[in-house]
This record gives structure tokens, sequence and C-alpha cells, in this order.
């Protein structure tokens, strides 16, 4: 079938915004909260559109610049305009054409909680903790529960309080276990086993809402070397939990496995202390590490997961749990079992497209004045791809950075 050709004038969405990181074109377009990197003839094109060129002008540059035959020109400039198109970034509002996609990728309808028995008045236990600046009470029906939280906060216990932030009680009947977050029901799952990974997700969402002056909120685990940090943004499966847990065997600083807030204006790095959640393919990996693993108690997930916390030791945490750190490098690593160990270095725009992907938020979700600052201060980050399969190579590579 032929590609339908594209009717100009089509011009660049008002809501896409373009900049420039060293020869690589970048563009974020805020109503689909992405960034996309162009390749140097797709930025050639997007400058032509940029400029008003028609169908015929955007071909005849593209052939007297890249020395392509004419039919090659039209048939690239169709594909690359039709994709762009599809995702909305050319053409007036109104004329996307991503409605089936984005309906397909609607997060289901959540399950109706249980209807619990009437709330507790009072719980005979009761333990405090304090990630970042965020006063956390867990309180549990039954007495010798306590041991649910500790699994996960122990490092961060304050001993007893009075004034909390969030405050999650734990209440246990026939039915399971019910959660709730300064007295609403949020959550219920059936066995024990589930319970510390939600009062772990949820202390750790609580810690993240309270910084209004966070820019971005990073999927990443970063640690440091006492004056400055690396932080290494990844997505599910990368080996980020396992490179930690290496490195803090190793003698760097923890500053988190989980989530890492970038603070606006001067862009320093604020990371939650939560604990590091190692799932059971890394167990035979960290064992040589962590000799008493196996007697770290497995939990179960939300997605089905067992996980095991690793706590890390008083001696490997900060005196202030809430520092900001200056940022020495992202490093983005990648277990590979058939790759020889790598340092890469990234560029600008690769790098920021790939902070994307690893999972990030922002508060009220990025528009123009925050991608501007993001682009501003990744320029003079040094960015690294890290590929490993051996913790030793991996933790020689983080010294070198950070030494």
């Amino acid at each position: 079938m032929t590609e339908r050709k594209v009717d100009f004038p089509l011009p660049v969405a008002s809501e896409v915004h373009s900049y420039l990181l060293d020869d690589e074109l970048l563009l974020f377009s805020e109503s689909n909260q992405a960034m996309y990197r162009l390749n140097p003839s797709a930025a050639f094109i997007w400058c032509c559109c940029a400029d008003g060129l028609d169908r015929p002008g955007i071909i005849a540059e593209l052939v007297r610049t890249f020395g392509l035959s004419a039919t090659e020109a039209s048939s690239d400039l169709d594909t690359l305009l039709t994709h762009w198109q599809s995702l909305g970034l050319l053409g007036q509002p109104g004329q996307r054409q991503r409605a089936q996609a984005v309906a397909e990728h609607e997060p289901p309808i959540a399950a109706e909680l249980p209807e619990p028995r009437p709330p507790l008045a009072d719980y005979p236990v009761e333990c405090h903790y304090r990630m970042l600046e965020t006063a956390i009470r867990i309180r549990f029906s039954e007495p010798g529960t306590e041991h649910l939280a500790d699994a996960v906060f122990a490092h961060l216990c304050t001993g007893s309080a009075q004034r909390f932030d969030l405050g999650l009680d734990v209440q246990h009947d026939s039915r399971g276990y019910f959660l709730f977050a300064n007295g609403d029901l949020i959550a219920h799952c059936p066995t024990e086993q589930e319970v510390p990974p939600l009062l772990h997700g949820e202390a750790v969402s609580e810690a993240y809402s309270s910084r209004s002056e966070c820019l971005l909120a990073i999927h990443a685990a970063a640690v440091s070397n006492g004056d400055q940090c690396i932080v290494f943004p990844a997505v599910s499966g990368s080996g980020k939990s396992t490179l930690t847990a290496a490195l803090i065997a190793a003698g760097f600083q923890y500053c988190s496995d989980e989530l890492v807030l970038l603070r606006r204006g001067t862009h320093t790095v604020q990371a939650i202390p939560a604990a590091i959640g190692s799932k059971a393919g890394a167990w035979p990996v960290l064992e040589p590490l962590y000799p008493s693993l196996n007697d770290v108690p497995v939990f179960l997930r939300q997605d089905g997961r067992r996980v095991r916390y690793l706590l890390p030791p008083k001696q490997t945490l900060p005196d202030d749990l809430a520092r900001s750190w200056p940022l020495r490098s992202l490093v983005f690593p990648m277990y590979d079992a058939d790759a020889s160990p790598t340092l890469k270095r990234l560029s600008p725009a690769d790098a920021l497209c790939r902070l994307m992907e690893a999972g990030c938020d922002v508060e009220g979700g990025l528009d123009k004045e925050k991608a501007t600052e993001l682009v501003e201060w990744i320029r003079d980050i040094p960015c690294y791809e890290m590929r490993f399969q051996d913790l030793q190579h991996a933790v020689s590579h983080i010294r070198g950075l950070l030494t």
C-alpha cells in the first residue's frame, strides 16, 4: 500500500519546544510529557518545517545537503512526517491521531477494596521513623508485628515521637491486612508477606510529595564518597539495586536505591534513603558480599515479585540523611551477562532522553520553563552508560569517577 503524503502547510505544534544540545536537536512535547532526540537528517527536516518550507522545498534541500535522490528524499520525508504527526508534534491542536493508542494504555480500574471492620481507636504497637523531613508513625493492631515495619525502616528509626506527617495503620483480621494512611483505607493484602512492600511504597511516595522545591524525581539509586554523589537512573531489570548493594559493601556511602530528587535552582540532589530492594535473581550474586542474606526474610510485592530488603549499615549512612549532595555524574547501569565491562560517555541529549525513560516525575508536569532548566542543567553533567556483568569491575569504574 502506498503511504499517504502528508499535506502542507503543516506547522510545528505550538506546545513542542526544541533545544540544541551540542550538535543534537532535542524536542520536548508538553502534551506528551516526552522528549525526542533527533538524528542529523531528522533534525534537518524539523528545522525546515519550523522555517515553513513546503514539501518540494524540503525535498530539494535533502537532495542538495545529503546527496539523496528525489525519490529517496520524498520517501524518507513522508515516513518521518507521518510519524511526527501521529505523535502530535506537527499540526494544530486537535489534529493528533493518538486517541486510540492512549485509550489502549489507560491504567486498569483498581479493584474495589474489601470493607474492613471498624478502625481501631487504640493500637498496641507503635513505631516512629523519619525519611528526609517526613516523620512517619506506623501502628499495628496486633503485638509482635513491629518487625514488618523494621524490615524496611529500622535504619530510619527515631524512637518515640509525638508529631508525625504520615500516619500508617495496619489492621489485621481474618480477611488479611488493611492499610490506612492518615485514617483513609488505601490498600489491602491477604498475607503478612505483602505488608512491608506496601509500607515501603507509601512512605517513599509521601517523602517525595512533601518536597515542594523538587524539580525532578528520578527513579534512581545514588552513592557518595562523602562530598559528592553519583546517581544511577535505571529501568527495572538493569541491575541498579545489585550494583548499589555492591558499592555499599565496597565502602561507599549509601544515599538511595529508590528515588533521587533534583532540587530547583541549586541542582543538588536529595536521596530518599529507603532500604535496598533486592529481587530473587540477585541473591546468588550478592551472597558473597552479604553472607547473612539468606537470613533476611522474603516479602512479596504486589507485582508478584519476591524481594529481600537490605538495610544499609549505620556506618554507610551520612550523618544528615536529608542533606543535599553536589552531583558528580549520571551513570546509566545496564547489566549484560555477555558484555565486557564498559563505561561509555553519553551526549547530553541522549542522557536526558534516557533519564526520562528510566522513570521521572515532575509535580504538576513538565512545562517549557522546567524543561529548559533540565536542558541547561544536563549540559554540564558528565553522563555515562555502564555495561557490566562483573560487580568488581563495575565498582572499580565508579570508584574512578568519584576520585
